[in-house]
Formats: C-alpha cells, sequence, structure tokens
C-alpha cells in the first residue's frame, strides 16, 4: 500500500508541475502582443490576412505556453520539437500527461514484481512512451512532405518558367497542395510578408521538415536569391531524384512486405495461443497472474515479445531508409 501512494503522490506531483507550467503567467498575452507587432509590420497586401489569422491563435498559444527554459528542459527530455507544435495531434503536455497514465499501470505492475526498481521502469517508460509519440508524429509528417515534395518543386519550376516571382511560386504551392506541404509553405509565406529574410524563412522550414530534399531546396533558393543561377534547372533536377527515390523506397516497401506480415504473425501467436490456452485450461494461464513466479515469466515473455517486434521493424525501416 505504501507503494501505491509513493507512485501516486510522484504522479500527482508531475501532474501538478505540468499544470504549473501551463499556467504561468509570465508569458501571458504575449502571442497577442507578438500578433500586434506582426500586423502593424506586415506588408500592404498582407496586413489584413495575417493580422487575422495570428490574432486567431494568439489566445490559444497565450495561455498554453510554457516558459522557455522549462519548454527547451522538457522538450529534450520528452522529444517534441517547439517549432513543430503544429503538427501534433494534441499539445505537448497534454500528450505528455496521457503518456503517464499507461506508464503508471505498467509502473503497478513492475512496483510489485521488483519492488523499489520498479520506480526506474515507470519513468523510463513514461519518458519512453512520450518520445514514441512525438517520434511517430514527426516520422508520419515527414513521410507526407517527402511524397509531396516533387510536386511542390514541380510546380515551383512551371511557375518560374512562366515568369512568375519565386515568392509569388512559393505562395501558389501554399495555395494548390494539400497540408501537410501546402502549410508549411502557406507558413513561409506569410512569414516573407511580415520581413522575415529569406534565408531564415528557407532554414526554419528545412529544419521543421527534417529531411535532407529540403535542405537542398533551401541552399538552392538561398544561392538563387543572393548570386542568381538558373533556379529551374537545379529545382528539375532535384524534382527528379526525390521522384526516383520515393519510387524505390515504395517498391521497398512492396518488397518488404512478406517480411512486415511475418511480423505481425509471429506477435500474434502467442496472443491465440494464449486465448486458446485459457479457454481450454484456465487454471494454466491463470497462474500467470496469480503466481508470483508466473508473473515474472509473463513479464519477461512481454518484454522479449516487444524487444522483438521493435527490432524486426528498425530493421526494415532502416533497410528501406
Amino acid at each position: 500500500m505504501s507503494g501505491f501512494a509513493a507512485l501516486l503522490l510522484a504522479l500527482l506531483l508531475g501532474i501538478g508541475a505540468a499544470l504549473v507550467g501551463l499556467r504561468s503567467t509570465g508569458n501571458r498575452g504575449r502571442g497577442r502582443r507578438l500578433a500586434e507587432r506582426f500586423a502593424a509590420h506586415s506588408l500592404p497586401h498582407a496586413r489584413v490576412r495575417m493580422g487575422s489569422r495570428v490574432a486567431q491563435r494568439a489566445p490559444k498559444a497565450s495561455w498554453a505556453r510554457m516558459p522557455e527554459p522549462v519548454e527547451r528542459y522538457l522538450s529534450r527530455v520528452f522529444g517534441w520539437d517547439p517549432e513543430r507544435l503544429d503538427q501534433y495531434p494534441l499539445t505537448p503536455p497534454a500528450v505528455v500527461l496521457l503518456a503517464a497514465l499507461p506508464a503508471a499501470i505498467a509502473g503497478f505492475y513492475a512496483v510489485s514484481l521488483f519492488g523499489p526498481f520498479g520506480w526506474a521502469a515507470t519513468i523510463f517508460g513514461w519518458v519512453g512512451i512520450a518520445r514514441w509519440v512525438f517520434a511517430a508524429a514527426h516520422r508520419k509528417r515527414a513521410e507526407a512532405l517527402y511524397r509531396q515534395l516533387p510536386d511542390a518543386l514541380a510546380m515551383v519550376v512551371r511557375a518560374v518558367r512562366a515568369g512568375i516571382p519565386v515568392v509569388e511560386a512559393l505562395r501558389t504551392v501554399g495555395r494548390e497542395l494539400p497540408d501537410p506541404t501546402g502549410a508549411e509553405f502557406r507558413m513561409l509565406s506569410d512569414q516573407l510578408a511580415i520581413g522575415i529574410p529569406m534565408d531564415e524563412v528557407l532554414r526554419r522550414l528545412a529544419r521543421r521538415s527534417g529531411l535532407p530534399e529540403y535542405r537542398f531546396f533551401a541552399v538552392a533558393l538561398a544561392l538563387q536569391n543572393s548570386a542568381g543561377g538558373n533556379l529551374t534547372e537545379t529545382l528539375d533536377n532535384l524534382a527528379d531524384v526525390v521522384r526516383k527515390r520515393v519510387a524505390t523506397r515504395q517498391r521497398g516497401h512492396a518488397l518488404a512486405s512478406q517480411a512486415r506480415a511475418s511480423a505481425y504473425v509471429l506477435s500474434a501467436v502467442p496472443v491465440f495461443a494464449a486465448s486458446a490456452l485459457l479457454l481450454i485450461n484456465p487454471r494454466y494461464i491463470l497462474t500467470l497472474f496469480s503466481d508470483p513466479r508466473g508473473n515474472i515469466v509473463l513479464a519477461f515473455a512481454i518484454g522479449s515479445l516487444a524487444l522483438g517486434l521493435t527490432t524486426m521493424k528498425a530493421i526494415i525501416r532502416r533497410s528501406l531508409s
């Protein structure tokens, strides 16, 4: 009972610390002031659009914003990126708090098996689950950006060849392409409209995407903006390379489908076997839950199964990268 009370106290302290960070008044109103400054310094043709868009988002960001040192530290621990807040299904504090629930359930079980050593498993499990959720969001968005990049580059090339300025071509990509590429280029166009230099905007785009192809795109545009050159040929070659790489990756996914199916079958066999034994001889399976030695065997079985699935998935992903 003392272990349960200690775990409950730790969870309450963690939730309280997160809520204190969320409710911090040090940055309250900063989003609204930033929106006013953006609206004051925007270009004439973008003042109304940018002012309304940033002003709509400012109240939400004003209460959900943490102090910068706390946010920087927590983002390093739990694995979210402060520049990619729009990429997550929920706010990062909400994801972290939700990740504490399965970690607490696993922690109860670990403490009952290993005693005080189970606390370390609870903490590492909490951090690991949160980092896995954020990494999955980053990977999903990066894959979508990678698939849509050839179309974006081809659209920029056609627009520049037709005599449209580069900035207007980027704005066209933001209007015509679906998200997430459209959202990234709309953000790029909005930042250019409020006076942020082209080099800085392109660096932010490459950093948010996390893809080397976007870094190539940023370097090509930055060099063309500063020194000139044949931008269309460079982007056309880059689009052709990316298109071939996308096709190669899709072919690799098709060839690796057998390995993925094997992983799914291997992961499902223990579950079906345990279910069948539970129907045939319930006492044989319930021993794993009622006996302490059975608990240890079950814990190691689940851990080995999770380790095997993670290893197979990592090998497949690495072979296709």
